[in-house]
């Protein structure tokens, strides 16, 4: 498939992320740039404007007055911002492959002004002056964002369509005030994780002057699935979307809730084997469990692989076995 004979004019030659239909990309955004913000807002189709009309003098030659952008333009730091949107139907759609939806495509631009002029295509095809190496922060988040929501990355190259597979992210993390010993979780785990024992701790023994705060780690092993561990450790940082969440509804003490599958390569693989998915699968209920259970313990705010926030009731859907 030639991806330019297929998307719309503007947005051929351009890194594209593609959403579904509505979808309000700037919560999105904020999580990997929290000072995202509007410099162009979209129009609403029922405020777009009319064809524009020639004005002026009969005599003194024809004036056209330039019609104001449709497409909003959302600034994400100093050197990058997303156009958009530009609305998509089903048959473009099914032809990437994506389904029988509508979507909103977002172009990734560089160097954009106020207005939006002057803003260049980010590409990725090593030219002059190639933006690339500055905006692979931006570019990384595109696929981020589009694995959460299930849409999609169309790379300027026009070489194919990305579609991350939503399932894939299965670690989470809760980022909580509370710190917990480890004895107490193990009976708090264990009906999601059968056999789940305490482990050395990966992160180094805190100062005497926090001796509450004890890392560890607990690991449950699964004949067929793998191993899911969770680590608990105060950490120095936390991830940038929690700049968008009260203070009071997360802490610095991390439980990461993780799995590594019996061929940990396969993690990095776009169409791992069905025993993977198979695996993965089972596990990921499980790992949702853990960190509902941990996060009613503890409070805080969960946070997945990706770098968003997982609500409650997103957890309730993660932890639903659909086998």
């Amino acid at each position: 498939m030639i991806l330019a004979e297929v998307i719309p004019a503007p947005l051929v030659g351009r890194h594209v992320l593609v959403l579904p239909a509505g979808t309000d990309v700037r919560p999105l955004a904020a999580a990997w740039f929290p000072g995202a913000v509007w410099e162009r807002q979209p129009l609403d189709p029922g405020e777009r404007p009319a064809a524009a009309r020639p004005t002026g003098a009969r005599f003194r030659g024809i004036v056209v007055e330039a019609p104001r952008p449709t497409t909003g333009l959302l600034r994400l730091d100093a050197s990058a911002a997303l156009d958009g949107p530009v609305r998509l139907g089903e048959p473009v759609a099914r032809a990437l492959g994506l389904g029988a939806r509508e979507l909103d495509a977002w172009s990734l631009v560089v160097g954009a002004g106020d207005d939006g002029s002057g803003s260049e295509p980010a590409r990725t095809d090593g030219a002059p002056g190639d933006p690339a190496s500055r905006h692979e922060l931006a570019e990384g988040w595109t696929v981020a964002a589009a694995r959460r929501v299930r849409g999609a990355v169309l790379p300027a190259d026009g070489s194919r369509v990305v579609a991350p597979d939503p399932a894939a992210a299965v670690d989470l993390t809760l980022w909580s005030p509370l710190p917990l010993a480890p004895q107490d979780v193990v009976p708090l785990v264990r009906p999601a994780l059968a056999g789940a024992r305490i482990g050395p701790a990966d992160a180094p023994t805190p100062e005497p002057a926090d001796p509450t705060a004890q890392p560890f780690s607990v690991a449950a092993a699964f004949e067929y699935d793998g191993v899911v561990t969770i680590r608990a450790a105060r950490a120095r940082e936390v991830p940038l979307v929690l700049s968008t969440v009260d203070q009071r509804q997360y802490g610095t003490w991390a439980y990461h809730v993780a799995w590594q599958p019996p061929d940990s390569t396969e993690l990095l693989q776009e169409q791992p084997s069905q025993l993977h998915l198979i695996a993965r699968s089972r596990v990921t209920p499980s790992v949702a469990r853990v960190a509902a259970t941990l996060w009613r313990v503890a409070g805080g705010t969960v946070v997945d692989s990706g770098g968003f926030v997982v609500t409650p009731d997103e957890l309730t859907d993660r932890a639903r076995d659909l086998r």
